[in-house]
């Protein structure tokens, strides 16, 4: 099946669970920095960049330099990080591995998909008053990532976000390859 046939189909199935996004590590329509109603941070450390509502307020980067939480006015928080792959998981693995992580905290996962060089998961907290949302970028040698948790009563807003939020994650060009 061609290529742009399987996109198109995913897309479509994504539309019908009420997620419009697309899930490939690479997309020719990444969001400018300047597009209206985002800002862009760019993490100095690992070299990962990503857009953020600019509605949302920077608390400062963490102590070692790996990210950074941005928080919205209605109980809405974006993480971003980045580290080095000292386990050597593929985003098989690593998908496992969040979904051991989110049994143990009682969050309902409503979506997981894993591709090549990514992973996803997405769901309600165990109150089921917020949605989570999960994407990372997994390499052989670095792993960069968000989670978008937002409350389920903003769900019109954020859910349009949470796309453009996962489309800008991006590797400097060095890292971006396949290793």
């Amino acid at each position: 099946m061609p290529s742009a046939l399987k996109s198109a189909r995913r897309l479509v199935g994504l539309v019908l669970c009420g997620w419009v996004l697309t899930f490939a590590p690479t997309a020719a329509t990444t969001p400018s920095r300047t597009q209206p109603g985002f800002q862009t941070y760019t993490n100095t450390r690992f070299g990962y960049r990503i857009a953020y509502p600019a509605d949302f307020t920077p608390q400062g980067e963490s102590d070692n330099g790996d990210g950074q939480v941005f928080t919205g006015g209605d109980d809405a928080e974006l993480r971003v990080w980045g580290g080095y792959n000292v386990l050597g998981e593929t985003p098989a693995s690593a998908l496992r591995e969040e979904l051991r992580r989110c049994a143990e905290n009682q969050r309902q996962v409503t979506y997981r998909t894993v591709g090549r060089g990514f992973f996803v998961v997405s769901g309600y907290e165990s109150d089921g008053t917020r949605i989570f949302y999960l994407r990372k970028i997994v390499r052989p040698s670095l792993q960069v990532g968000f989670e978008f948790v937002y409350p389920v009563n903003n769900r019109a807003r954020y859910d349009r976000e949470v796309g453009v939020i996962a489309n800008s994650l991006r590797l400097p060009s060095r890292q971006a390859g396949f290793k």
